[in-house]
């Protein structure tokens, strides 16, 4: 026979283990897993080592950041090197209205 419980947040009966939870209390994060830096080739094995080694080597982590953030900066990084921004147009029309001035055109 199915067990029902009261949600907090809608306060309707759900069917236990359904029931949303919603908290003000703080909340504490687990220690990170170990690994060995790329820059410095040492294990850094707390979030407090890991700050500060982000802050010296002025880095930060990729963890931090959202896959759509990551996604978005790839494909301006990409239209940068192919020359599909709007500057890299404007310089290309430049060079050419230039270069067509130079001959007469």
């Amino acid at each position: 026979m199915p067990t029902y419980v009261q949600d907090k947040v809608t306060g309707k009966f759900v069917l236990k283990g359904t029931e949303t939870y919603q908290s003000n209390a703080p909340m504490i994060m687990g220690d990170i897993e170990p690994f060995i830096s790329p820059i410095t080739k040492r294990p850094v094995t707390s979030r407090s080592q890991l700050r500060r080694h982000n802050q010296i080597h002025g880095v930060t982590d990729s963890r931090d950041y959202s896959q759509e953030f990551i996604q978005k900066r790839n494909r301006e990084r990409e239209n940068n090197l192919m020359g599909n921004t709007q500057e890299a147009k404007r310089e290309r029309i430049a060079i050419i209205d230039k270069e067509l001035r130079k001959h007469g055109i």
